[in-house]
């Protein structure tokens, strides 16, 4: 059985008096199962829904010098959603990787964390 991390709901709006296609994807993404299957995810609480219910909005517009092509709009529009999705993402995790650090390093603090010493040369 193969298990799905995210589901994208893409949604057309086509406006041909005003030249526009607007792709609006609707995301809810398994954050934490994604980071769990690399071995990344330590399971705090506020990290479980990172994308849950996330909406972006792609828009492709003709030029009124252009001929106007559904087909391209459509795939431009979606594009440009997906590049912020993308972005998106990537921004959520490298957030979630410092928060992850500064968790690790509050441990060193407290001394939870220990790294062994290296003898110096006068101890031997």
């Amino acid at each position: 059985m193969k298990v799905c991390f995210n589901t994208v709901k893409r949604e057309f709006k086509i406006d041909k008096e005003k030249r526009t296609i607007v792709c609006i994807l609707t995301t809810h993404e398994d954050f934490s199962t994604r980071l769990n299957k690399y071995g990344l995810f330590f399971g705090w609480e506020d990290d479980y829904h990172l994308f849950d219910n996330r909406i972006y909005k792609g828009i492709a517009k003709c030029s009124p010098n252009d001929e106007w092509n559904e087909t391209y709009g459509k795939q431009l529009a979606e594009y440009r959603a997906e590049k912020m999705r993308q972005v998106d993402i990537n921004n959520q995790i490298k957030n979630y990787i410092n928060k992850t650090a500064k968790k690790l390093d509050n441990l060193y603090d407290y001394g939870m964390l220990k790294e062994p010493r290296k003898p110096r040369e006068n101890e031997r």
